[in-house]
């Protein structure tokens, strides 16, 4: 009875071992629910610095600013793994496509300036397959 008794004491798992195996079980739902937020933490970044990066290119627009001049202080605003050219598109309409003379359909961007970030993919260097943007209404300030 002793030798039974000490056979089934081995093979039935200890109280340390099962929750070994739960933590095991839970890992990857636990690494995809960080993964998740660290994701959405990092589409959130992009809306923040699409919105101060259209601000700022309005702000230089109301002064009179070139489209050169509100693209760098558009880019500028941005810093960090969104800060990549090849990750930031400035869009400021002027001269003709806003002339309803001129064109027979205005940009309707005509007046904004708008800023699109595509954000990474948990790490820079891999972008979403998406864009964040924000636009910004330009008023324009009188001749002093």
């Amino acid at each position: 009875m002793r030798r039974l008794t000490r056979r089934l004491a081995r093979r039935t798992p200890s109280r340390r071992d099962a929750g070994m195996l739960e933590f095991t079980a839970m890992l990857p739902l636990i690494l995809a629910t960080v993964m998740l937020v660290w994701e959405a933490f990092l589409i959130g970044m992009a809306a923040t610095y699409a919105g101060h990066s259209a601000n700022e290119g309005a702000r230089v627009a109301a002064v009179h600013g070139s489209y050169d001049e509100v693209k760098k202080a558009a880019v500028e605003r941005v810093s960090g793994a969104w800060a990549d050219e090849e990750n930031i598109d400035v869009h400021y309409p002027t001269g003709r496509v806003c002339d309803p003379e001129q064109v027979t359909r205005v940009d309707p961007d005509c007046g904004w300036v708008r800023v699109t970030i595509k954000p990474p993919l948990l790490f820079p260097g891999v972008l979403l397959p998406m864009e964040v943007s924000h636009r910004a209404r330009v008023i324009y300030e009188g001749e002093g």
